[in-house]
């Protein structure tokens, strides 16, 4: 994962829509990073992949605990876990997870892959990959932040959304970022 604003990510997950029969997708998709300083950061692609907009939040720091306690419980798989994974239908997106101190894994048809056989290989991991995605989702969720695998949103009566250039206007820079 690369880092942004001088903090690594420890925490990504990116969706990107295809079109379909060669056509290009309604948009690019979005991406999620969220980093060691409990910024949360939601950036939106157009339909060509350029980048377009980012939002940020920032959580407390009971998350970040929370999501470590997450990875720890993850850790009797996620070591194991296949970088690609593909399910046997044409998918309309792909996505990318990234857990801190792990390789990224892209899956390709996550739907066909979570109704797999209990006994497949890629049928273990998404299901165990998708749980443990729903986990850091809820974790989210406690602050208003709605994260699905297609879909992101948040309640503006619970968490307020800013730009990153806001968040340096109003703290001190210390350092490179």
């Amino acid at each position: 994962m690369i880092a942004r604003y001088g903090y690594k990510p420890i925490f990504q997950y990116k969706f990107r829509p295809f079109g379909q029969n060669g056509d290009l997708p309604a948009d690019g998709g979005f991406t999620v990073l969220f980093y060691e300083n409990g910024i949360l950061s939601f950036s939106t692609y157009d339909s060509h992949g350029l980048f377009m907009d980012e939002l940020c939040f920032t959580l407390p720091g009971r998350v970040m605990q929370c999501f470590y306690g997450l990875l720890r419980n993850a850790s009797s798989w996620l070591p194991s876990t296949p970088n690609h994974l593909q399910g046997q239908e044409e998918s309309l997106y792909g996505s990318s997870f990234a857990f801190d101190g792990y390789d990224p894994i892209r899956v390709f048809g996550m739907n066909s892959l979570l109704c797999e056989p209990c006994g497949s290989a890629g049928g273990f991991f998404a299901r165990h990959l998708y749980v443990l995605f729903e986990d850091v989702s809820n974790l989210f969720a406690e602050y208003g932040i709605n994260m699905t695998l297609d879909g992101f949103s948040w309640s503006n009566d619970r968490i307020h959304p800013f730009r990153k250039n806001q968040m340096y206007a109003s703290t001190p820079q210390q350092g490179a970022v």
